[in-house]
Parts: structure tokens; C-alpha cells; sequence
């Protein structure tokens, strides 16, 4: 076969399967032989079956507290019109479900909420995957001599995401899991919600909008004496340090800070 023709086939093939505009669809069963099981439509339309379910199922290994809440039945709808709508285009399905959560936004605009809950739940795909980083340890800073504190540059590992999802959304996700892992629902998540990743475990908690201020601060970068100044506004001074102490102690044991 000419290597024009092998093209156009895949092409065709290509289209008829995935829905992408590459080649002619409708001349896909052209390239197909049919016999008495079934004829060359109907094969195409076979490929193109498993090629949507194949796609559901990595949605749902995706968003698998959605699919939960919505149930076997809906949740596939929803993966198939999604897919239907915007089909794959990067050759790995592990990008399949970024524009999910929009999609959602748009097709159910009455129930924000799912739509929210995939936001976190890409969020939580997202930080997976980044980069392994050294952490600034508990042991650290218990070494480092008080009069440095202040000077002390703090910075935020690459493997976190914020997202502004409420109270009602985290407890949504906590709802929808199996129960032993979740975590309590959230007392204030005026912030939203900070997913990160420490070693291989993906976390997620609600933020308060102080924290989440101070957060944003050290993901650009900032100093332990910054984040005091922060927290200096409204507060006396012991309170302003006893807060940011107790924040950096619970940055650093969860893993959120670079060393």
C-alpha cells in the first residue's frame, strides 16, 4: 500500500473512532471488510464503543468520588457527552479529565458542587505527578538558632494546588469516599482548599483566609519574618508569633516546605 494511502486510512480510521476532524469518517468502513457477524459499519462502531468506554474508565480512575456520587449509570453518560464533545487530543489518557470539571460547570450549571468536587479531584491528579523535591524538615528548624527565624526564606513545594471549593464541597468528598481514610469534615475553608502531595500520599485540608494568604505568599517566596509582618495587622505581637509558629510546624510536618 503507498504510504499516502496507509495514511489516509489511519486517518479515516482515526476520525471514525475518536470523533477528531482528521479524515473522513464517513470512509471509514470503506477500509473494512465485513462478513456474516457483522458488517464494516458495524465493526467501526465497535472500535468506537470500546474507544469511549476505554475513556470513561480512565475518567472514573480520575474522578472516582464523582462517579460515586453520581452512580455507574450517570456518571457514564456524563463521560461519553463529555468525551463526545471534547475528545482526547494528547496521547496520553492521563490528560483526558482536565477540561472535565469545566465541562461540567457548563453542562450541569445547577449543581456547582460536582462540578467543584472534580475540580478537587483534578487537583488532586495534578500534584500526583510532580516533581520529587527535598523538604524543610521538623528537625530543621528545631537546629536552626532563634535570631535566624526571621530571615528564614520559606517556599512552597511545586506539588500543590489551591482550589476555591467551600466547606460543603470537601464535606461532599468526604461524604462520597468509603470512610476510614477521609478525613474530619472542615470547621473553616474560608480559603478554599490546599491539595499537596507528601511522598507518595496526596492530601487535602480546608484553609482559612489568613492561611491561604500566607500560603500564596510562600509560593512566590517569602521569609518566616514576612509571614509574622502578615499576621501582625489586627493582632498583638505574641499572637501574630505564636500563629506563624504554629503554622510553620504544621507546614513542615506535612512536607509542604522546600528546603
Amino acid at each position: 500500500m503507498p504510504p499516502e494511502d496507509l495514511a489516509r486510512l489511519e486517518a479515516d480510521l482515526f476520525a471514525a473512532i475518536t470523533g477528531l476532524p482528521v479524515g473522513d469518517a464517513g470512509r471509514a468502513a470503506a477500509h473494512v471488510v465485513g462478513d456474516g457477524r457483522g458488517s464494516a459499519e458495524r465493526r467501526v462502531q465497535v472500535y468506537a464503543a470500546m474507544y469511549r468506554l476505554r475513556v470513561a474508565e480512565a475518567l472514573e480512575s480520575q474522578f472516582p468520588r464523582l462517579a460515586r456520587l453520581l452512580g455507574p449509570e450517570a456518571f457514564g453518560a456524563a463521560a461519553v457527552a463529555y468525551v463526545a464533545e471534547a475528545p482526547s487530543r494528547h496521547p496520553s489518557l492521563r490528560e483526558i479529565g482536565g477540561g472535565f470539571a469545566a465541562w461540567l460547570a457548563r453542562d450541569r450549571p445547577r449543581d456547582s458542587r460536582l462540578a467543584w468536587l472534580a475540580r478537587l479531584e483534578w487537583a488532586r491528579v495534578e500534584v500526583f505527578d510532580r516533581a520529587d523535591e527535598d523538604v524543610l524538615t521538623v528537625e530543621a528548624l528545631r537546629r536552626l538558632p532563634p535570631e535566624r527565624f526571621a530571615a528564614l526564606p520559606l517556599r512552597l513545594v511545586g506539588a500543590h494546588r489551591f482550589v476555591d471549593a467551600d466547606a460543603a464541597v470537601l464535606d461532599l468528598w468526604r461524604r462520597s469516599g468509603e470512610g476510614a481514610e477521609d478525613p474530619p469534615a472542615e470547621s473553616d475553608a474560608s480559603g478554599g482548599a490546599l491539595v499537596w502531595r507528601q511522598d507518595v500520599s496526596v492530601y487535602h485540608r480546608g484553609l482559612g483566609a489568613a492561611e491561604r494568604g500566607a500560603l500564596e505568599a510562600l509560593a512566590a517566596g517569602t521569609s518566616f519574618g514576612a509571614v509574622c509582618d502578615r499576621l501582625a495587622a489586627g493582632r498583638s505581637d505574641e499572637e501574630a508569633g505564636a500563629q506563624a509558629f504554629a503554622w510553620l510546624s504544621t507546614w513542615a510536618m506535612d512536607g509542604l516546605l522546600r528546603d
